[in-house]
């Protein structure tokens, strides 16, 4: 279970935070104060760290003297400070958040540092491609046929490879494509046919959260997929970005 540490200077945020984390399968830590933080932080105590810059005692040089390598972390900050320099590197490595947060932004804060986005495929490492006048993928020299609905889910997915999107998100692509809101657990009858079709490590489960097209999975069909379902083909336009929020 991969364990969060969570620094915060207010009590009932952190028990906030805490709650929803340990939903999310998260195992989660809260030091006392800034000088437990930096012990924690310089010693690689947990997995992922959320640390409240606005915490009274905690200076950022401290932080950046002690904040080693892509150690993932999500920091937090007052709504109009400016991000500290120096801590936002390696970026891929960096979540900012702005108080007051919702804890469900949490959450996808941190399954997005779990589940970083892969690199871009080059053209040479394409596996698939897919028709969208056929709705088909075609996948490692296979016709995958999908339905409207599965092609739109598919499409969500790959226009962000590896990261999260909540079922809010992808219930409001399935509207856009068919011009009403499905039920809430259309989302995941629709994943499970997905999955019968490309595979059961294309698309992982984020529980409590949503759906990502897994970067754990096989390289050349993840990026392929994400890279064709990008591009315009004959059969039609590129999907378009889902505008619904989380």
């Amino acid at each position: 279970m991969p364990s969060v540490l969570i620094a915060d200077h207010e009590p009932e945020v952190a028990e906030m935070a805490r709650r929803y984390l340990e939903r999310a399968s998260m195992r989660v830590l809260v030091p006392r104060g800034p000088v437990e933080t930096l012990r924690a932080l310089a010693s690689r105590s947990a997995d992922l760290f959320v640390i409240d810059l606005t915490m009274p005692g905690l200076e950022v040089r401290g932080i950046r003297q002690v904040l080693a390598g892509p150690v993932p972390v999500v920091f937090l900050l007052d709504r109009g400070d400016p991000r500290p320099h120096g801590l936002n590197s390696p970026p891929s490595a960096r979540r900012w958040l702005t108080r007051p947060f919702s804890p469900r932004a949490l959450v996808v804060a941190v399954a997005e540092l779990r589940h970083p986005v892969p690199r871009r495929s080059r053209p040479g490492e394409r596996s698939g491609r897919p028709d969208r006048g056929r709705r088909e993928i075609v996948l490692d020299g296979r016709d995958i046929s999908l339905t409207r609905t599965e092609f739109a889910l598919v499409s969500a997915l790959a226009e962000q490879p590896g990261r999260v999107l909540t079922r809010q998100r992808l219930l409001t692509a399935l509207e856009n494509e068919r011009g009403k809101r499905p039920s809430a657990r259309a989302v995941d009858v629709y994943i499970a046919q997905l999955r019968a079709k490309l595979g059961t490590d294309v698309i992982r489960t984020i529980h409590g959260v949503g759906y990502v097209l897994d970067p754990a999975g096989p390289p050349g069909q993840r990026e392929g997929m994400a890279y064709a379902l990008r591009r315009p083909t004959p059969g039609g336009s590129p999907p378009r970005p889902d505008p619904g929020g989380g």
